[in-house]
């Protein structure tokens, strides 16, 4: 039975030499910072025994895991001015994670050598912001202040809220000259700029007579089916003496009369 148990424990202990061997081991970790970028980044240098068999995981929240690694002594490092507040590496579980917590938003770029025992970790703002550029050499206090260049804006603001002021002044006199009352009628005369048709009377079956006023004339027209025959124009303007009932007899007997002795004639007429 002792013999039984003797064999079993070097089984054991066989296996776990095995999934040991199985397991790729962390040789080096080195965190250094990248003082070129506008914003400090952070670079991490990881180096394995053995080629990394996958690629490295990169959760949304940042974090970067890494399998089948065996245990290693974990490391933390904090910074002031970076792109990073700390950047933590240990195990857990056989895998390697890599949390890191940014002072600002951050991209990691990874870059993994030929043989693939060399990982690089590269953690760089995500918008980079352009460099202030100093003076080589401060401004002594004597130089003069520049009140000419003041000065100029001043009269250039100046001028042109004069000339502003001008054309709001001038428009404003050119809206009260066209509301006066001389002005629109000299401008824009009472005037019928489109035919209207006041008075149609049928003759008879065939012929009809019409009123039309246009630009303050009254035309007194003949019509039948086959053309049209102007009687009479008579501007608006004159006061009429006689009154609209008889100016309208007389217009019918005078277009009467036009109609027997016009071409517009029939055997009806």
């Amino acid at each position: 039975m002792a013999k039984l148990g003797r064999w079993f424990l070097i089984y054991l202990l066989g296996c776990v030499f095995v999934w040991a061997q199985e397991l790729n081991h962390v040789e080096h970790i080195k965190v250094s910072p990248m003082p070129d970028l506008s914003t400090p980044g952070v670079a991490l240098d990881l180096l394995f025994a053995k080629p990394l068999l996958q690629t490295p995981q990169i959760s949304a929240l940042q974090t970067i895991t890494i399998q089948n690694i065996a245990p290693f002594a974990p490391k933390l490092e904090q910074f002031s001015t970076s792109v990073l507040k700390s950047l933590n590496v240990y195990p857990q579980d056989n895998t390697l994670l890599v949390v890191p917590k940014g002072a600002i938003l951050f991209d990691v770029k990874a870059k993994l050598s030929i043989d693939k025992k060399y990982l690089r970790l590269e953690f760089v703002p995500l918008i980079p912001t352009l460099k202030t550029q100093t003076l080589s050499t401060p401004p002594t206090p004597s130089t003069p202040p520049k009140e000419s260049a003041l000065n100029q804006e001043t009269a250039l603001i100046l001028d042109y809220a004069w000339k502003v002021c001008a054309v709001i002044g001038g428009l404003l006199l050119l809206l009260w000259i066209l509301k006066r009352k001389g002005t629109q009628k000299f401008l824009f005369p009472k005037v019928g700029l489109e035919p209207s048709v006041t008075f149609i009377k049928p003759l008879d079956a065939t012929h009809k007579l019409v009123t039309i006023e246009v630009r303050n004339q009254l035309y007194l027209i003949l019509l039948n089916s086959n053309q049209s025959l102007i009687l009479d124009k008579i501007s608006l303007d004159l006061p009429l003496k006689k009154d609209s009932a008889q100016l309208k007899e007389e217009l019918m007997e005078e277009a009467k009369q036009h109609i027997r002795h016009s071409k517009l004639r029939d055997p009806y007429a």
